[in-house]
């Protein structure tokens, strides 16, 4: 082993995964016959791992209020920013949830699933983000079409004064309001975010209050640094509620409480992160904090993005060869990091990472290198020289990164041109039909040079 060289954590594989004849397979897919047959560098989309995601924190949520006694509700949201694809959308959808959109153009997007019949009035539709005039005027057209049930999250006072000059014909609409969190003097960072509570109290003596036609019903909160096992994130949850049950005391329309997102994926196969013992936390929470204020316990609403569709996606390389060097043996890819895992270099992410083929024989430490002339196109992309550990021998070899299902095309831009030319890799989508059996279709192929050509005015 190079001296240098930080071992790779042992891997303790989760169930999902399994190993038969030195092959990986991940949820009964053999990932070496699915390289060979589509070809690499390619992507491929597990969709009933949407659902799985989604029940399984919607359970966790339902059993904690079960056992606890807890008051409220609680409501599952998507959030479109970290995955706008069709299909990720219309398999999330089939379980009734909600949708988060953060843009004036996700309003195109959901226009357009109302037109297919996707949305309908009993899909719920937070509009959280800043609202430029475009994005306000595009919520404004949704709630009055009332194909939808459209909630905008009041991000700052100007927004609040354009919906009340523009919809004050309707007989009701509701809003949230979005906290401000730099009022904590143990945030640590100023936030460019939302209202402050001093805000807040004077918008709604002022302007909410005044206008029977507004409802504030939901209080909304991002912990930035996402949500976290920390003494921080405790206090941060408390103090929101405190000044949620302020703001009840004044406002019986105030019944939901808003969390945002930020929940962990794994990063890494063997990651023991207790979700449901963090759930409990925080139904928990809220509910002493609410009974000692004596203010009911309002109903939940998550937005998760990035927890819904990471472990969907899975992009599998194939190693062009392998360069053993004095110090740092070298395998390089047939992909680059930096278009197709943008975030590994961006801010260094981290992904469970394993060879999917040759696993009988023995291994030895690699650091991957991309097909472009960039530096920082490796992996892992870390101060500390980690490294992969691939099988020794000079056979085919194909390697596996895992989790990868959010914001990787929205960074790198999906059907662009992307850093070096490099292309977008081979799109499959993988479902089950009725009968349990695996259903394959190719969404995307791999881009092809006339198409960069063309973008870039040569064609």
């Amino acid at each position: 082993m190079k001296e240098h060289l930080k071992p790779q954590k042992d891997i303790e594989l989760s169930p999902e995964f399994n190993v038969k004849d030195g092959r990986l397979f991940y949820r009964d897919i053999d990932l070496f016959r699915l390289a060979k047959e589509y070809g690499t560098p390619l992507r491929f989309t597990f969709l009933p791992s949407i659902t799985d995601q989604i029940k399984a924190m919607d359970n966790f949520f339902t059993t904690v209020i079960a056992q606890t006694g807890y008051r409220g509700t609680y409501t599952y949201y998507y959030c479109t920013k970290s995955s706008h694809f069709r299909h990720v959308l219309k398999k999330a959808m089939e379980l009734n949830i909600g949708i988060e959109i953060s843009s004036e153009y996700d309003i195109a997007l959901i226009e357009a699933l109302m037109r297919e019949g996707s949305i309908t009035t009993r899909i719920k539709v937070i509009c959280n983000g800043y609202k430029t005039p475009r994005y306000q005027d595009g919520i404004i057209s949704l709630i009055e079409m009332g194909s939808c049930n459209v909630l905008p999250i009041i991000d700052s006072k100007s927004e609040l004064q354009h919906y009340i000059n523009n919809l004050s014909h309707l007989k009701e609409i509701q809003i949230g309001i979005r906290l401000n969190l730099s009022f904590l003097h143990f945030y640590p960072h100023e936030s460019r975010f939302g209202l402050s509570p001093q805000d807040i109290r004077t918008l709604f003596n002022t302007a909410i209050k005044t206008n029977n036609f507004l409802k504030f019903t939901t209080l909304h909160f991002f912990n930035e640094k996402g949500m976290a096992e920390n003494d921080s994130y405790w206090d941060v949850l408390e103090e929101v509620v405190k000044f949620y049950c302020e703001m009840r005391r004044v406002n019986c329309d105030l019944t939901t409480l808003d969390i945002g997102g930020g929940m962990p994926f794994r990063n890494n196969p063997g990651t023991n992160f207790d979700i449901i013992l963090f759930v409990h936390r925080i139904v928990t929470t809220i509910q002493y904090v609410c009974r000692q204020e004596g203010v009911p316990e309002p109903d939940i609403i998550t937005e998760f993005g990035k927890y819904t569709v990471s472990e969907a996606t899975t992009t599998i390389f194939k190693i062009h060869e392998k360069k053993r060097g004095t110090l740092i043996n070298w395998a390089i890819i047939d992909g680059s990091f930096i278009t197709h895992l943008p975030d590994t270099w961006a801010i260094r992410q981290e992904y469970p990472v394993l060879p999917i083929n040759n696993l009988d024989q023995e291994q030895s430490p690699f650091v991957l290198g991309g097909l472009t002339c960039d530096s920082a196109d490796i992996y892992p992309n870390s101060e500390k020289r980690e490294f992969i550990n691939l099988p020794n021998g000079d056979a085919e070899q194909f390697i596996a990164f895992f989790h990868t299902g959010a914001y990787q095309e929205a960074l790198s831009g999906f059907g662009g041109v992307s850093h070096c030319m490099i292309p977008d890799p081979k799109h499959i989508l993988i479902d089950k039909d009725n009968d349990g059996n695996l259903a394959i279709k190719v969404f995307s192929e791999r881009q092809k040079s006339k198409n960069l050509l063309r973008i870039l005015g040569y064609q």
